[in-house]
């Protein structure tokens, strides 16, 4: 199975020197396998998010301090977050740019659709990271999580 998302701790307000198509955010990478996302991340303002294998094809995550919403307004110091987990999946096929999906669980349903699920997997520097694209493609604005 080819993989996907690894979440890493650094916020971007602008375009980096390293692009993608869009022109915003780390180049994108197809070559990553799932084995090699499992692991520990970081983003702006606490964000944390942990990739675990449960054994077989089941993988899980935890997330704290987590943005409630997707817009760039998650970039805020005083962005409102939650804690949480579910399970994770990789949503490209083989050789196509590599992109995690995250579907949560649990008693606190109002965050699901209105938070980040879906990000995908850059390098940056030579490191793997995690990126969600956010609001208007013409301002740059990405959600980093790094390991």
């Amino acid at each position: 199975m080819s993989a996907v998302v690894p979440v890493t701790g650094s916020l971007l307000t602008g375009c980096s020197g390293v692009s993608d198509a869009a022109g915003c955010g780390p180049a994108p990478s197809a070559e990553v396998r799932q084995a090699d996302l499992y692991g520990n991340y970081s983003g702006p303002h606490g964000a944390r998010l942990d990739l675990t294998a449960v054994g077989g094809t089941s993988v899980t995550f935890s997330v704290k301090s987590w943005p409630r919403e997707d817009g760039p307004e998650i970039l805020a110091d005083d962005a409102p977050t939650f804690d949480g987990g579910g399970v994770w999946k990789p949503l490209n096929l083989p050789g196509e740019d590599g992109k995690v999906g995250l579907a949560f669980n649990g008693p606190d349903t109002s965050v699901r659709g209105t938070t980040v699920t879906e990000l995908l997997v850059g390098k940056d520097d030579g490191h793997t990271v995690l990126f969600a694209r956010l609001g208007d493609p013409d301002v740059c604005r990405t959600f980093r999580l790094t390991p």
